[in-house]
C-alpha cells in the first residue's frame, strides 16, 4: 500500500505542477517522500517545484534525484536552473552537458547551454550549441536571435549578418530582425543592402511614431554614400512623421551639404553621426522591450 500512495501522490503532485500550484505540488511531493525519501521522481518534482517557489532546499532535492536517476534528462536541466541560482556556473553548464547527451535532439536543454557558457565567460562554447540548435531546426527564431548577439559580441559581424538574415527569414514581420540586418548591413558597408533592409523596416515596423527610425537610417546610408539630395528628400520626409523634433539638426546638416552655408551654423557631420546613431538605439530598445 505505501507504493500505491507514493504513486498517487506523485501523480497529484504532477498535476498540481502543471497546473501552477508550487506550493500544493511540493507540498504532496514531500508528503511522498515520507515515505519513500529514495523516489526520484518525488525527488524531480519536488526539486523543480521547490524552484519556482524560490525554496532553499530545491537544489538538494534535485541533486539526490540525479544521483538516483541519472538517465533522466530532465533532472539534469532543472539541476542545472538551481546551480545557476547558486551562482554554480560550472556545474550547472556541466549538468546541462548531461542532459544533451541524454537527449541530443533537445534544442531547449542547448539552448540553455549556449547562455550559461555565455555567462560563464565562454562565447565559442556558446556559439558552437547555438549553431547545433539552428543546423536541426533552421527556423528557430529564440535561438537565431540570441546567434546574431553573441556572434557581434565576438566580433564576428560577417556571421552576425548571415544569422540576421535567416532570422529575417524565418520571422519577415520581426522589425529587430531587419534592423538587425540594417545595421549590420551598414557596419560592413553594404550599402545597397542596408537601404533595402531600412526599406523593409518602414513597412513591416506598424508600431506608432516608428517611421522616423526607418528614414534615419535611411538617411544614414545615403550619408555614407554621399547622396546627398536624397538624403535631403529623406530628411523632409522625416520631419514630416517626426514628432518629437529628432530630424531638425539632421535636416540642418544635410541643407548646408546642399546648398551651402546659410546664416546660422549647421550641425557638425559627427554630431550628426552622433544623432543617428542614437535613434538606432532608441529604436533597438523599444523593439528589444516588446521582446522581452
Amino acid at each position: 500500500m505505501p507504493g500505491a500512495v507514493g504513486e498517487e501522490l506523485l501523480e497529484q503532485a504532477r498535476s498540481r505542477f502543471e497546473g501552477g500550484e508550487f506550493r500544493r505540488a511540493l507540498e504532496l511531493a514531500e508528503e511522498g517522500l515520507a515515505d519513500r525519501p529514495d523516489d526520484a521522481g518525488l525527488l524531480r518534482l519536488a526539486g523543480r517545484a521547490g524552484l519556482e517557489l524560490d525554496e532553499a532546499g530545491a537544489l538538494a532535492y534535485l541533486q539526490r534525484a540525479a544521483e538516483l536517476a541519472p538517465d533522466e534528462p530532465d533532472t539534469w536541466r532543472a539541476l542545472a536552473e538551481a546551480l545557476v541560482l547558486e551562482g554554480r556556473a560550472g556545474e550547472a553548464v556541466a549538468a546541462l552537458q548531461r542532459a544533451v547527451q541524454l537527449r541530443p535532439d533537445d534544442p531547449g536543454a542547448l539552448v540553455d547551454l549556449a547562455h550559461i557558457a555565455h555567462a560563464s565567460g565562454d562565447p565559442e562554447a556558446a556559439i558552437g550549441s547555438l549553431e547545433q540548435v539552428v543546423e536541426r531546426d533552421p527556423a528557430n527564431v529564440g535561438a537565431l536571435r540570441s546567434l546574431v548577439d553573441m556572434y557581434r559580441g565576438a566580433g564576428r559581424s560577417d556571421d552576425a549578418l548571415a544569422a540576421a538574415g535567416r532570422l529575417a527569414t524565418a520571422s519577415p514581420e520581426d522589425p529587430l530582425a531587419m534592423l538587425d540586418v540594417a545595421e549590420l548591413s551598414l557596419a560592413l558597408g553594404r550599402l545597397d543592402e542596408a537601404a533595402e533592409a531600412f526599406r523593409r523596416l518602414r513597412q513591416v515596423d506598424d508600431e506608432p511614431d516608428h517611421e522616423v527610425f526607418a528614414i534615419h537610417g535611411l538617411i544614414e546610408t545615403e550619408i555614407q554614400r554621399d547622396r546627398w539630395r536624397t538624403a535631403l528628400d529623406l530628411a523632409v520626409d522625416a520631419t514630416r512623421v517626426d514628432r518629437f523634433g529628432r530630424t531638425t539638426d539632421v535636416l540642418a546638416f544635410i541643407v548646408t551639404q546642399v546648398f551651402g552655408a546659410g546664416d546660422r551654423p549647421a550641425p557638425s557631420r559627427e554630431a550628426v553621426d552622433e544623432a543617428l546613431a542614437e535613434s538606432r538605439t532608441e529604436h533597438r530598445q523599444l523593439h528589444s522591450a516588446l521582446v522581452l
